[in-house]
């Protein structure tokens, strides 16, 4: 899972620097702090082997709140938002809950086989 995590963390990141880079504002930019965290914990998970199951748990949780937190803002405005910032939520919503799909398949998976 460390892999998989870089990946959506990099995409997270690229939608909120593509999103800034488009509007100008910092608000913008909410994508890439997840994204930061989840680069973080997954390449420490590819070098601390012993700490893998612990920092994908954390990887996890961060997933989940990164897809709670547009969840959120989307049932409560988002009539009211510009199409840009619909399009961020949406966008940090869908990576972040499909890592966090991938997350909990591959936990189940891995409490089978042991």
């Amino acid at each position: 899972m460390p892999k998989q995590t870089l990946v959506f963390a990099a995409l997270l990141i690229v939608l909120g620097v593509g999103a800034f880079l488009s509007s100008g504002s910092e608000t913008a930019l909410l994508p890439a702090y997840p994204g930061l965290a989840l680069a973080i914990l997954g390449g420490c998970a590819l070098v601390f082997e012993g700490w893998r199951r612990h920092l994908m748990h954390v990887a996890a949780v961060v997933a989940l709140l990164g897809a709670l937190a547009p969840a959120a803002t989307l049932s409560i405005r988002a009539a009211q938002m510009s199409p840009l910032a619909l399009t961020v939520n949406i966008g940090m919503f869908v990576l972040c809950g499909g890592l966090l799909a991938l997350m909990v398949r591959s936990f189940i998976a891995a409490r089978r086989s042991a």
